[in-house]
């Protein structure tokens, strides 16, 4: 399955979202590689406990952008709920909420550089490098949706949502 969200808007959110926080003047810029990751885990769980909020989702952006501009890659599997299995136990901690992957589009255009980072608009987040979209888990460690994909058009909508059309 394709989806052309992925393959053609995601990456010009990528460069939006770059030229607005180098217009805010790159203010990460001076932030250690350990404490961008440490600010990363820790914007990326604030917009987990509530994906509304206008301001978490744009300190997860804000965040990414400094990544792709380091070109490094984030520490998504912090955020991301894993496989159990020993090799994951440190990374998985059952005990906080985190992102759930609901959707996998692997097929984004050959040559395409896209960073690891996670970009969040309203009640989805997108993980470019691996052409996955996910949304925060419920207070029980759930999917909210588990059922569910989100169409083209709900995305659409979310990332219109956000910028205010």
């Amino acid at each position: 399955m394709t989806s052309p969200f992925l393959e053609r808007r995601v990456p010009q959110l990528v460069d939006e979202i770059i030229e607005l926080y180098r217009a805010e003047g790159r203010p990460l810029a001076s932030h250690t590689d350990e404490d961008l990751d440490a600010r990363f885990v820790e914007c990326v769980e604030a917009y987990i406990a509530d994906p509304r909020d206008p301001a978490r989702f744009r300190a997860v952006n804000t965040t990414a952008a400094e990544y792709v501009l380091r070109r490094r890659a984030a520490p998504v599997a912090n955020v991301v709920r894993l496989k159990r299995g020993a090799e994951h136990e440190a990374l998985n901690q059952p005990q906080r909420r985190k992102l759930s992957v609901f959707l996998d589009v692997p097929s984004l255009p050959s040559g395409q550089d896209l960073p690891m980072v996670v970009l969040a608009f309203g009640q989805f987040a997108v993980i470019p490098a691996i052409g996955a979209i996910a949304q925060p888990e419920g207070s029980n460690g759930k999917p909210q949706r588990p059922d569910s994909k989100a169409s083209e058009e709900q995305l659409q909508r979310e990332f219109n949502w956000l910028i205010g059309l």
